[in-house]
């Protein structure tokens, strides 16, 4: 079967796979709704949306990079911004900024901000393909799309919704500063510091994994441990019971101090053997992966992420919708251990379309 088709603005019951003679018009409904692929061949537009996968390796695109041999670091930076060797050093972890020392700590020793402005730009080039994508994806030139939940998604101009979306002060701002201080003033593990070595995948994982956790126990925290705090923290994220893509990072500053530079912090000192690409690359994956689930609309990796347990855009739609399942955002695994997971098919065809 091929998915529907269905305008962002349209409301549908999809009533796929009954019987019964009450549903006949929902059925039609959506079979009127249906618009061929585009593509030349049966298997062109069935592989065509699976070029989205690219998104994820381009989210690594600029450690990757600055460690090929065409652009190696090495050849495009002064080895006193990176090697612990040089005039000013350090005994580990990276080089020390000299002129930041003398000029805004009055001597005391602060860290070479190459690292920082590398890891910030890592997110902003893996967040530029994702929003490349998710243009072409939700203007169907990819192949069909559907809206996650049957009422259709909300609608809105794309260019309004993008500069939103990166002018949010409880988002990209705030976590801005805190990656601004924390590394500048030498708060990680002295290993984050290093440029030597390539992305540590295992580590990328680790991250992954135990930022997930502590944001997923913070999460829980902001919702069941007093009213007030869940009025100041994380009520204004729930404005949105039927999310956008744009609506990831916008909360307020208690609720991204909370749930995302907390787990930041703790994830930073729990899993110390990064370097700088890893960080790099775990930074990157994970502000875009946040972003991701908020989506509107469904990608063709879902169904496949969901088996595995891995966090999807429908996943996290039941948690906006009905606030009491799906705190995980990307695992679900802490959620099926505990007891809190939902999955989206119990919903099909009634808050949520079949087949998300």
């Amino acid at each position: 079967r091929r998915p529907f088709h269905v305008d962002d603005t349209t409301s549908t019951k999809n009533s796929e796979g009954r019987n019964s003679e009450s549903d006949t018009g929902d059925a039609r409904q959506l079979i009127r709704q249906r618009v061929p692929t585009t593509g030349s061949s049966g298997s062109s537009s069935s592989l065509l949306p699976w070029v989205g996968l690219l998104v994820w390796p381009l989210m690594l695109a600029l450690p990757l990079a600055l460690n090929s041999s065409v652009l190696h670091y090495t050849s495009v930076f002064p080895r006193g911004w990176y090697d612990t060797g040089n005039s000013i050093g350090n005994e580990s972890g990276g080089a020390r900024w000299e002129w930041g020392s003398a000029n805004l700590a009055g001597g005391k020793p602060l860290r070479h901000p190459l690292g920082l402005i590398l890891g910030i730009s890592a997110v902003v080039v893996g967040h530029a393909f994702l929003l490349c994508y998710f243009f072409l994806h939700r203007r169907r030139c990819l192949g069909d799309t559907m809206p996650i939940q049957s009422r259709g998604a909300v609608p809105y101009v794309f260019s309004e919704a993008l500069a939103g979306h990166l002018a949010q002060p409880g988002g990209f701002l705030l976590l801005g500063l805190y990656l601004t201080i924390t590394w500048v003033f030498g708060l990680l593990p002295d290993a984050y510091y290093e440029f030597e070595g390539n992305i540590r995948y295992t580590q990328v994982f680790a991250c992954l994994v135990v930022q997930d956790l502590v944001q997923h126990v913070m999460h829980r925290v902001e919702h069941v441990a007093h009213p007030k705090v869940y009025k100041v923290s994380h009520k204004p994220h729930h404005k949105f019971t039927n999310p956008k893509l744009f609506d990831a990072f916008d909360g307020s500053v208690p609720d991204t101090a909370i749930m995302i530079l907390l787990p930041l912090f703790v994830t930073a000192h729990v899993v110390r053997g990064c370097n700088v690409w890893t960080y790099m690359a775990f930074g990157s994956t994970y502000a875009n992966w946040l972003t991701l689930i908020h989506s509107e609309i469904t990608f063709p990796w879902e169904r496949l992420f969901r088996r595995i347990g891995l966090g999807t855009a429908a996943d996290h739609h039941i948690h906006h919708k009905f606030f009491k399942y799906n705190f995980g955002h990307l695992f679900m695994w802490f959620d099926w251990l505990v007891g809190t997971y939902r999955d989206p098919q119990f919903v099909w065809g009634k808050e949520f379309n079949v087949g998300v």
